[in-house]
């Protein structure tokens, strides 16, 4: 602190003291010990306002809930079946609310019967029965379902308009001849199949529910249409005593138990130059295991509830197990659809010679 007698000197004299130095570090230590606390603070209207305190950061949006047991899932398909009560829109997205983990500890070969009896057994632990094609079922009117059939009872324009494209984009990629012949599996509602029959094709569509091999057959009556629907299992496909153009799977090729099996199989239904489509089937390079069931909320709710089966595919798994039977891939997407992923499979070199 200053002598008294200096004190009330620097008081008069400090508003002439150059601004660069009373802004030094040194001055303002200076002017401290000088004027002490009862000093006035000078007000600087040139210097930086003081920044602001940074804002909080958001805090990141929840993602979907990871559920461990089947109380929770059950939990979750509560929270669907009143999201359907509003609108399909609301039960789509009450799908991507919630997933489960993927058991990683599994047999190392893809191929053997013990890496399928893991599969089958959590399939078993989620329904709570065995899987069995007698599961793959779809209860509905015959009629009405032929005047309004998916996607258009949906009421959803993205629903449709995601279907619509991802048809059209699969005729396009299949791009068949005129009058060419087509064995297409697990048809469902008859959407695909009715617009490859008015196209002149030979269709011959093979489900494993009579409901729709029924609903198929009223379709195609009311447009006076020539089609083949039989009902039927994935197994068919050892039993044809004909050979097609091209054999297609849209939407299905995930329902197969014994999807090696089917593979080795198409050689013999697939004309020499022929081919077989796999469109809008969950096959992906960040599926993590290399075939299962996939664990999503649609399929949660599809398996638990319906007892469909869900399975989904490693991409470098199925393009190594086409290519061990003699198959070369292409892949073709159209991004305006969530379903509009194509494999076709053409025979190898080695095997069209």
């Amino acid at each position: 602190m200053m002598p008294p007698f200096l004190f009330g000197a620097a008081r008069k004299i400090w508003p002439y003291v150059p601004l660069s130095i009373r802004r030094s570090q040194f001055a303002a230590r200076l002017k401290a010990k000088a004027l002490g606390p009862a000093a006035e603070v000078e007000h600087d209207t040139s210097a930086a306002a003081p920044a602001p305190a940074p804002a909080p950061a958001p805090a990141p949006a929840p993602g979907p809930r990871v559920v461990s047991n089947l109380e929770e899932v059950d939990e979750m398909l509560r929270m669907l079946d009143k999201a359907a009560t509003i609108s399909d829109d609301e039960l789509r997205r009450g799908f991507t609310q919630f997933h489960m983990q993927f058991p990683l500890e599994l047999p190392a070969d893809p191929d053997s019967p013990e890496y399928r009896a893991s599969q089958m057994k959590l399939y078993e632990w989620l329904h709570g029965k065995p899987y069995a094609v007698s599961n793959e079922v779809s209860a509905f009117d015959v009629q009405s379902a032929a005047s309004r059939p998916f996607p258009f009872f949906t009421e959803s324009p993205q629903t449709v308009g995601n279907h619509i494209i991802s048809i059209g984009h699969l005729i396009r990629t299949l791009n068949l001849p005129p009058k060419s012949s087509i064995l297409e599996f697990g048809p469902g509602w008859g959407n695909t199949t009715l617009w490859l029959a008015r196209m002149g094709y030979d269709v011959t569509a093979v489900d494993i529910e009579q409901n729709f091999v029924d609903l198929i057959r009223e379709r195609a009556r009311r447009k006076s249409l020539e089609l083949n629907a039989l009902q039927g299992d994935f197994s068919m496909i050892h039993s044809f005593d004909r050979q097609f153009d091209a054999v297609l799977f849209f939407e299905c090729f995930h329902h197969c138990s014994d999807h090696q099996a089917l593979i080795a199989g198409l050689d013999r239904v697939i004309a020499p130059r022929g081919k077989a489509i796999f469109a809008a089937e969950p096959i992906t390079d960040d599926f993590p295991i290399p075939w299962g069931l996939r664990l999503d909320g649609e399929s949660l709710w599809a398996i638990r509830k319906n007892g469909w089966l869900e399975l989904g595919f490693k991409e470098t798994y199925f393009r190594g197990l086409m290519a061990r039977h003699g198959w070369e891939l292409t892949k073709s997407v159209c991004p305006e659809t969530p379903w509009g992923v194509i494999f076709t499979a053409t025979r190898s070199a080695e095997q069209a010679s």
